[in-house]
């Protein structure tokens, strides 16, 4: 028998800061079997994987999206999502910061390599270019370059004379991602203004130097009225420059961002299976020992929405009605989402009799 007790909600703290949209997802789409062409060092810290489709059938995307990497590490699936480096019709390409020590990072350094085979869900993500041949401004912050770059690659093959200003801070040469081919897009394209922001530049550094605060972001961007903003990047620097952009007479509809997200950190899963009530279905799912609410729903049929499954961008978000669950963090949940009783179904478990309004 389901039953519940009084209504309670565990709200796990996370860093402040508005929910991450990482897409517009595409449900249905089969795990796609992919097979690694080409690894390519960009920087120390940073890898591309030239892909190709089993299937021979390249994949159409967006210039700004993502795909969603399933990894087989240790006799489990591990997902994670990375960011298309290449524009619209250049290839499949996606480019990867490597964690030292990290989980999926020493997979990919040390397993990887030509011919190795694993499976993409996607494309997934809202970061797109808007129709027009107006104004862009875009800030990437460290490997926040990585959609941006296929961004602007792609807004410059519609329209060569496009007016783009690309304002990139990194720490210092050795980290800039890219370095090479942006400056070869700005000597071919005169409309196209990179200015390279380096925090700690190595001696002879001629360029832009020192951090990014909020009046040297507007400054550098430039306040223009029909001007589409993009913003890339850590989440600390997209915060000030959303923030000094609206702040500056920007509007909030012309301004577009993406946040990165640290991978996540699995919280301690109950070694009980729980009972899920699914409201609007009516059904009651047992969830086993080690399952995520949306892997429970899943198994049992139930037609649950989802994307890229990393806690990214909210598409399986569900509002709690009863009961209690534990999160993974970090995660895209804003604190209004919250304070309302939402969880991710990808990322939250049952610890115990629980019921949710999917």
């Amino acid at each position: 028998m389901f039953a519940l007790g009084r209504p309670r909600r565990i709200l796990i703290p996370r860093g402040a800061g508005p929910s991450k949209r990482w897409g517009t997802p595409q449900p249905g789409h089969a795990p796609r079997p992919v097979r690694v062409a080409e690894l390519r060092r960009e920087t120390a810290e940073t890898l591309t994987l030239v892909l190709e489709p089993e299937d021979g059938v390249m994949p159409a995307f967006r210039a700004g999206q993502y795909f969603t990497h399933c990894f087989e590490i240790d006799g489990q699936t591990v997902r994670r999502a990375y960011s298309l480096s290449a524009p619209e019709g250049g290839g499949l390409a996606c480019t990867i910061k490597l964690i030292p020590g990290g989980w999926v990072s020493s997979h990919i350094q040390d397993a990887l390599q030509v011919g190795s085979r694993y499976r993409l869900l996607g494309p997934t993500g809202d970061f797109l270019l808007e129709e027009g041949d107006g104004p862009l401004r875009f800030l990437a912050g460290g490997s926040g370059i990585t959609p941006v770059i296929s961004l602007v690659e792609t807004a410059l093959a519609k329209n060569p004379r496009r007016a783009i200003r690309l304002v990139y801070a990194s720490r210092s040469q050795d980290q800039v991602i890219f370095g090479e081919r942006l400056r070869e897009l700005a000597r071919h394209h005169p409309s196209l203004e990179l200015v390279q922001v380096l925090s700690q530049p190595q001696a002879g550094w001629n360029g832009e130097r020192g951090r990014l605060d909020a009046a040297r972001i507007v400054a550098l961007l430039g306040v223009q009225a029909d001007a589409d903003y993009y913003l890339c990047g850590p989440g600390g620097l997209m915060e000030t420059a959303e923030t000094a952009l609206r702040e500056a007479g920007v509007p909030a509809a012309c301004i577009r961002h993406e946040r990165f997200l640290a991978a996540p950190k699995t919280q301690s899963r109950p070694t009980l299976p729980q009972e899920i009530l699914f409201k609007q279905s009516g059904r009651v799912v047992t969830q086993r020992p080690g399952e995520s609410i949306l892997e429970a729903g899943l198994r049992e049929g139930l037609p649950l929405q989802f994307s890229c499954m990393v806690g990214g961008c909210a598409h399986c978000k569900i509002q709690v009605l009863e009961g209690e669950v534990a999160l993974n963090e970090p995660n895209c949940l804003s604190p209004e989402e919250r304070a309302a009783g939402y969880t991710l179904a990808c990322s939250a478990c049952a610890t115990g009799p629980l019921s949710v309004a999917a």
